[in-house]
């Protein structure tokens, strides 16, 4: 039987670093800040599709995706929030699986609960004046998108080029357990949004849909909503 690939995303975080007791250093002591660098690590999966005399769709391979990702900050265990990377930025996924930094930012002494983001749709107007403005065209075309994916599909026995544009905004909430903690005795730590590929354009029944047919984008936006959501 003929073993079909398709990719799939979900995020979760892999906190590369050892869990550490919040630093007890005196009150009357200088307040030192360390450093969080971000990272993004990317890792593929095959599955057996399943099959559909409806969509004769065999297989779906990605050659590309991209997320409009803005809002990027850390949540203190008292709330507080660490504006780790506010402008927005376009994350192109390294498919080879090569660790990709995201970006490096300075952060107080404390405990950090949560990561939080947004995928979202951006306007001309947010983007005016940067030295990047180019590689948001594709995003800011016709209806403006915040997902774009690329890839090759097999429909029939017939390979055929896709791309899929996606509207979706959504916010994503990551709680990080144990809290990630900088002291004096861990001042710069590294955290790695790890991405697996599984699922994307397949519907409930496991079958494999057209991401060029329009009428399966509900299945597909909100397949990527549930894959987003980041799972430890």
């Amino acid at each position: 039987m003929k073993k079909n690939i398709i990719l799939h995303l979900s995020i979760g975080v892999l906190l590369l670093f050892n869990a550490c007791k919040k630093d007890d250093s005196s009150p009357l002591e200088t307040p030192i800040k360390g450093t969080i660098s971000l990272n993004s690590s990317y890792t593929t999966s095959a599955i057996i599709g399943k099959l559909s005399s409806v969509t004769g769709v065999d297989s779906v391979i990605i050659s590309r995706a991209r997320f409009v990702i803005k809002d990027l900050k850390f949540k203190s265990a008292t709330e507080d929030s660490l504006n780790f990377k506010t402008a927005a930025f376009i994350l192109d996924l390294n498919l080879n699986g090569t660790e990709q930094n995201i970006a490096i930012a300075e952060a107080p002494y404390g405990s950090y609960k949560r990561i939080e983001f947004d995928v979202h749709r951006i306007e001309a107007k947010t983007i005016t004046g940067r030295t990047d403005t180019a590689q948001f065209a594709d995003f800011l075309k016709d209806e403006k998108y915040s997902v774009i994916i690329s890839g090759t599909v097999r429909l029939n026995g017939k390979d055929s080029a896709f791309t899929y544009r996606s509207k979706i905004d959504a916010k994503q909430k990551i709680d990080i357990n144990p809290p990630l903690t900088i002291s004096k005795d861990t001042a710069n730590v590294n955290t790695t949004l790890r991405i697996s590929s599984a699922n994307w354009f397949r519907n409930k029944s496991g079958v494999f849909v057209d991401p060029n047919d329009k009428n399966n984008e509900g299945i597909i936006d909100e397949n990527i909503k549930i894959s987003i959501k980041l799972k430890r």
